[in-house]
């Protein structure tokens, strides 16, 4: 445990006399058998560390590192999720599949009447007014969480992109069971798994507010805060790609919630984590994006490691070596938040902070160090 905090204390470090410091960060993982302990709470200082080493084979760490002088930054402090909040999605979405009020395979419109005879944009004339062609497929809801804008640049299945698909698939989930997403996740997803926290309103609950990380941007000149969150105006709404805020905590017990059936049947986690694509034009020249792109998509699955999208996430097809397990999923957050879930080694593991812009380089390298810190822990 201390060579761990001391390779965080070293980076923290390294990273500040490079004038490129961290702003306090929270890391978590659990695994199939961890458990959250109610009295268990070692402080140090603003870092709070919980761990279970008293059962054989649990394994629960929860961690936060920095300082805030006048907030201090402990597990239960809230963060805006941001685009990790589309796994969230994704389960609801599957539960809905689950119960046949949607399917994988049909055509979106039905509930998305939006999405009726898709448009291909194909370029602009001299006016600058777009031009489209009428695609020759539908959308089915498995691309939808992939791909799809409300036009498309490519026919159905040709490509991958980075595009608000997940927010369309929390829209149908809206729309086929009458109820707002929160109130929806609220019900099957949060109350079934006793998780209190989780909400894309903090605005409305004061204890919440009060206990939101702030958000910082990393310039030239090294951290600045910034007022107010990132992007107003995004939370009027239930926005299934972005709008989420959680604790660490709260997270860690979302996704062991996954990994022990609670909140989803064996054979839809099965599906999940399954590569989806045909095609993976879009994900198989990593080097060709910039450093910042590269990690917001990777996060910490090394670019010679080859990938491709389940239902919810990036999967990587081999094994990470010294960490997660082939056909794990991960995706991440704008403000350099980050999950993955290892599906056949049984564990989940998060990286939040509230730093923009997204992709940072020292995030990525700390993360890949707490990842090889869990394994190495589970294998010892």
């Amino acid at each position: 445990m201390a060579s761990f905090n001391d390779t965080v204390d070293s980076l923290r470090r390294r990273f500040q006399q490079a004038n490129q410091p961290l702003p306090p960060v929270t890391l978590g993982a659990i695994n199939r058998d961890g458990i959250l302990p109610t009295s268990f709470i070692l402080s140090l200082s603003t870092a709070y560390l919980t761990l279970t080493p008293c059962n054989p084979g649990s394994f629960h760490y929860a961690k936060s590192f920095g300082e805030q002088a006048d907030n201090p930054t402990d597990n239960d402090t809230l963060y805006w999720l941001a685009s990790a909040t589309k796994f969230i999605t994704t389960i609801a979405v599957m539960q809905c599949v689950e119960r046949g009020q949607l399917d994988l395979t049909e055509d979106i419109s039905r509930v998305l009447p939006e999405f009726k005879d898709p448009q291909i944009l194909t370029g602009y004339n001299e006016n600058d007014d777009a031009i489209f062609k009428p695609a020759t497929k539908t959308i089915t809801l498995r691309q939808a969480e992939k791909f799809p804008h409300q036009f498309l640049v490519f026919e159905p299945g040709e490509q991958w992109m980075y595009s608000p698909g997940i927010d369309w698939a929390g829209i149908m989930v809206e729309r086929i069971t009458s109820m707002k997403l929160g109130e929806y996740m609220q019900r099957y997803i949060f109350d079934v798994v006793s998780v209190k926290d989780v909400t894309f309103h903090p605005e409305q609950r004061e204890d919440l507010r009060a206990r939101k990380a702030k958000t910082w941007e990393l310039g030239s000149q090294g951290l600045e805060e910034k007022p107010g969150p990132p992007f107003p105006g995004i939370i009027e709404g239930d926005f299934g790609g972005g709008g989420l805020h959680a604790t660490v905590n709260d997270l860690l017990i979302i996704y062991q919630g996954v990994l022990l059936g609670k909140l989803l049947q064996p054979e839809t986690v099965k599906e999940m984590f399954q590569p989806q694509l045909e095609n993976i034009k879009g994900l198989d020249k990593p080097h060709e994006y910039s450093t910042g792109y590269l990690n917001s998509i990777w996060n910490a699955v090394p670019a010679e490691v080859p990938v491709n999208f389940g239902i919810g996430g990036l999967i990587n097809t081999e094994t990470v070596p010294k960490g997660r397990g082939v056909h794990s999923l991960t995706w991440s957050g704008y403000p350099n938040c980050y999950w993955w879930m290892d599906i056949n080694n049984g564990i989940a593991g998060v990286y939040l902070s509230q730093l923009i812009p997204s992709g940072d380089p020292n995030s990525i390298e700390l993360l890949t160090e707490f990842e090889k810190f869990v394994y190495s822990s589970l294998e010892s």
